[in-house]
């Protein structure tokens, strides 16, 4: 692969330097090929001994998320993507097959009525959080996780002691985060799936043979009757992985919330305000907490057909991997787009569901297009009902974040990231 006037190219294989500058790698990698970073200049380089292209933006999106050039098997690694996902989920699947599974999950995680249930009982399980920390000091990340995974998992009709809940909530925020720690952490992934994909395949069995009660509408009903485009029942090894992609999703955010803890003490004046404006400011917020602070850095697809973006070719065959952080803080689609600003949001009056931040080509932290259609998490309203919820909580009166560099900063180079401690909090009376 040679450069050319039209597509600049970062010579070498990246694959070790990912590894080795973590969210830095992408921006580093665009000024070693000599790319503005004003400039949403498409990308060409090799990674895992083969070509690839990076694309950043609104014209990146529309890209990678055309289903009719772009497809997810086989693009993201099998060492990644089981641990994480589970093998046959949703997230490797294409075409006709992709757009059933979808229907079915969404139908589920983002129906309005549901997530009203959700936030009911998340702010429940939140609110029992912060008594804990009342009596004894705590870090946002474990608090959250617990809160958010107990909530996911009676919201989903599974029906669990607190001891059981509260084991399951920590083995999927252990899947999710260990993936940072890149050898007792990936094994350690590898278990918690393991354990994980028999548990929730047994719920699967015992709620397909009556055994087990199952609440009617219930995210454990919808994926005890999941089907495939035969119409005949899925195995219940994969109803089981998608159930957990119902859940596992909600338990993720708690990174999210220690990251809001962080620009809570480095922005303090947003506390009051915060209190002040109740729920709407908080999910601005958040909002602005999904954009600025790092979680997901990018994403891969396969190239289906020959095609061009920006006149760079994209050839058949090709990785495409789209720049998920770059694109949540693009210059050209964002102002000041590094500052922490929840205000951009509040002074957009279009701006008050999550449907409405969805619309927004340039804000992908949990991926792009559409829900039904597209590869966008379909759990992003229930996300942003648990982040809220913590958000409002954490300027609660009485509640006091560490200040220590230890709590608010985090490694770049580390993926996934958060800080050292997780953000300890404690509650004065």
């Amino acid at each position: 692969m040679t450069q050319t006037s039209s597509c600049p190219f970062a010579p070498g294989e990246q694959a070790p330097n990912l590894l080795r500058h973590g969210y830095l790698f992408l921006s580093r990698l665009r000024r070693k090929a000599g790319i503005s970073p004003d400039a949403n200049t498409p990308l060409r380089s090799r990674m895992m001994f083969k070509p690839v292209t990076i694309v950043r933006g609104s014209a990146g999106v529309e890209l990678f998320y055309d289903n009719d050039r772009m497809k997810r098997d086989g693009a993201m690694p099998a060492v990644i993507r089981i641990p994480l996902f589970g093998e046959g989920a949703v997230h490797s699947l294409d075409g006709e097959e992709h757009r059933l599974r979808k229907r079915q999950l969404a139908d589920v995680a983002y129906d309005d009525d549901k997530v009203a249930e959700f936030d009911v009982l998340v702010r429940r399980e939140v609110d029992r959080v912060v008594q804990d920390w009342a009596r004894e000091p705590g870090t946002v990340y474990d608090g959250a996780a617990l809160a958010f995974g107990r909530a996911a998992y009676r919201w989903a009709g599974i029906e669990l002691s607190q001891k059981e809940a509260s084991r399951r909530a920590h083995q999927m925020a252990e899947l999710v985060y260990q993936f940072g720690h890149p050898l007792k952490g990936h094994a350690l992934g590898w278990i918690n799936r393991a354990r994980l994909n028999r548990w929730a395949a047994k719920l699967i069995r015992q709620a397909r043979a009556g055994e087990r009660h199952v609440a009617p509408g219930s995210a454990l009903e919808a994926m005890s009757r999941l089907v495939g485009p035969d119409g005949e029942l899925v195995d219940a090894s994969i109803a089981g992985i998608e159930l957990q992609n119902l859940t596992r999703p909600t338990v993720a955010v708690s990174l999210f919330a220690s990251f809001a803890g962080s620009a809570l003490v480095d922005h303090p004046e947003w506390v009051e305000k915060i209190r002040e404006g109740g729920q709407p400011v908080a999910f601005a917020f958040a909002q602005e907490v999904r954009r600025v602070y790092p979680f997901v850095p990018m994403l891969p697809a396969i190239a289906t057909t020959d095609t061009e973006i920006q006149g760079c070719p994209v050839h058949e065959g090709e990785r495409v991997i789209i720049d998920i952080y770059g694109t949540n803080t693009d210059p050209n689609e964002w102002e000041n787009p590094s500052a922490f600003q929840p205000e951009r949001f509040l002074s957009q009056g279009d701006l008050t569901t999550q449907e409405d931040y969805e619309k927004l080509a340039s804000f992908v932290p949990q991926g792009g297009a559409g829900v039904y259609t597209g590869h966008r998490c379909p759990g992003e309203k229930i996300a942003m009902a648990a982040l809220t919820a913590m958000v409002e909580a954490l300027c609660r009166p009485g509640v006091v974040l560490s200040t220590d560099p230890a709590d608010t900063r985090f490694p770049w180079t580390q993926m996934l990231t958060r800080s050292e401690t997780g953000m300890r909090v404690r509650v004065e009376r």
